[in-house]
């Protein structure tokens, strides 16, 4: 008999999640779910209460960067640390990817993102905030006047840009 997947589960409080709702009314949870192949899950790092995805905005277009050996471009985004609130995380997170500094943040989406490895399952939720900056990005990102859906690499960072498109900062 096969054993049982074991499921790793990395979401921020009940309470941050009901300020999130409250704050932001109407705002769905979409879900994403990949298999990762059957590689092992890299569970290396420190742990974290979900993921901040940002679609950081400036005067020369949005903000992009390069994950190391990938060829094409994503967003800026990172985990959010147990001991900081979510928006100090996306801060953190524009400062340390980009080298920039939010003028204002606004919620745009969350995702619950479910990947499946072969030894471990782990399901994550992702904040979505629309950002802009005064900032010129630094660190290896840059800043893209246009942003055609093929120049992302992952399906998640394409729908963050859309849902992202709908806000006015």
């Amino acid at each position: 008999m096969k054993a049982p997947k074991k499921m790793l589960v990395e979401l921020p409080t009940a309470d941050e999640i009901d300020e999130l709702a409250v704050s932001t009314p109407g705002l769905s949870v979409r879900k994403f779910e990949y298999d990762a192949g059957g590689a092992a899950a890299n569970l290396d790092y420190a742990p974290c209460k979900g993921q901040v995805v940002l679609v950081i905005r400036g005067e020369a277009g949005t903000a992009l960067v390069r994950r190391k050996g990938e060829k094409g471009w994503s967003l800026p985004s990172g985990t959010i640390n147990t001991f900081e609130d979510i928006p100090q995380a996306a801060k953190r997170v524009a400062a340390e990817t980009c080298g920039v500094h939010l003028r204002s943040t606004d919620l745009a989406a969350m995702y619950d993102v479910v990947r499946h490895y072969k030894d471990v399952t782990t399901k994550r939720l992702h904040i979505v905030y629309a950002a802009l900056t005064d900032d010129e990005c630094s660190h290896g990102a840059k800043f893209h006047k246009e942003v055609p859906a093929s120049m992302l690499l992952d399906e998640l960072d394409r729908t963050a840009l859309d849902d992202c498109s709908q806000k006015q900062l």
